[in-house]
């Protein structure tokens, strides 16, 4: 079985960084685009009590290939509004 390697700090700092541009960039708070980006891109559905229900994966919880395939998704997003990382 693969092990799988937990992100790093360096990734974490890095992901706050490009919150933090992205909010520059857009006139929003981090906080509000660290939402919106794990409710964008990792989201996903469960069943409770025969129920469909939308929850949102914790960043903490991602692996380092997740979590840069996540900033990835990020970058592109936002490079779609016209952004780029400073």
């Amino acid at each position: 079985m693969e092990e799988k390697t937990v992100r790093s700090l360096e990734q974490n700092e890095r992901l706050w960084a490009l919150y933090g541009s992205v909010a520059n960039y857009t006139g929003e708070d981090p906080t509000t685009i660290h939402q919106l980006m794990g409710y964008k891109f990792l989201r996903y559905q469960t069943e409770i009590a025969g129920n469909a229900v939308e929850l949102v994966r914790s960043t903490t919880k991602l692996d380092s290939k997740q979590m840069a395939e996540y900033q990835e998704n990020i970058e592109r997003w936002a490079s779609q509004l016209g952004w780029s990382f400073e």
